[in-house]
């Protein structure tokens, strides 16, 4: 009974937390990828160099953003643990995609001072997924999971970047690089900070 009480409010700060990620995500939908129902957009001249690239990373980016947050539900993996699994293969697969060609395009076809950022993030993102898988089948859950919240944060980097956007901020180059640095560093960090927070607190809580 105790753990289930404790269980019951870090459940809800989890969906609370992916319910404001989606409200997000639309908000960023709204702003910033209008353009895609609307053909005479001035961004399409931007991204005509690559649009199929960026269409197959924008499908492949989707899924991951979409199946993440499943794959920290804990009613899944006990419930139905063959879903968790193929959910979690959809979520690698995605990333396994997505990544390399946000790699290419950001070095291809992005300004000098964001390129020098694009290999970082997409790389990051691809290390700490390998991390994930490399660990999951090796039978290391507690690693397994420190390394997919790194990658799902890298996964968040799409959206987090974007919100300004909502607010009319005029960025320039160097100041979005520093931003999108900075992003990288709390993908990479907050969640050995969550997770040490979480422990200390339970550990507390006993005590």
């Amino acid at each position: 009974m105790s753990s289930a009480a404790q269980r019951i409010p870090h459940d809800r700060v989890r969906w609370g937390f992916f319910l404001l990620l989606a409200a997000s995500v639309l908000l960023v939908l709204y702003v910033d990828e209008r353009f895609l129902i609307n053909p005479r957009d001035a961004e399409w001249t931007h991204i005509a160099p690559f649009k199929w690239l960026l269409l197959v990373h924008g499908l492949c980016g989707a899924t991951a953003l979409c199946t993440g947050p499943f794959q920290f539900s804990d009613t899944l993996r006990r419930n139905h643990i063959t879903l968790h699994r193929w959910l979690g293969r959809i979520y690698v697969g995605a990333v396994f995609i997505a990544a390399p060609v946000a790699w290419y395009i950001g070095t291809h076809f992005e300004q000098p001072l964001l390129a020098a950022e694009q290999p970082a993030q997409a790389g990051g993102w691809l290390l700490c997924t390998v991390m994930a898988l490399i660990c999951v089948l090796r039978g290391n859950i507690p690693a397994h999971k420190t390394w997919m919240m790194k990658s799902y944060c890298f996964c968040m980097v799409f959206v987090v970047s974007r919100i300004p956007d909502a607010f009319h901020i005029q960025w320039t180059d160097a100041v979005l690089s520093n931003f999108l640095w900075y992003l990288l560093f709390a993908a990479l960090v907050g969640p050995d900070i969550v997770l040490t927070a979480r422990d200390l607190w339970r550990k507390r809580r006993r005590a």
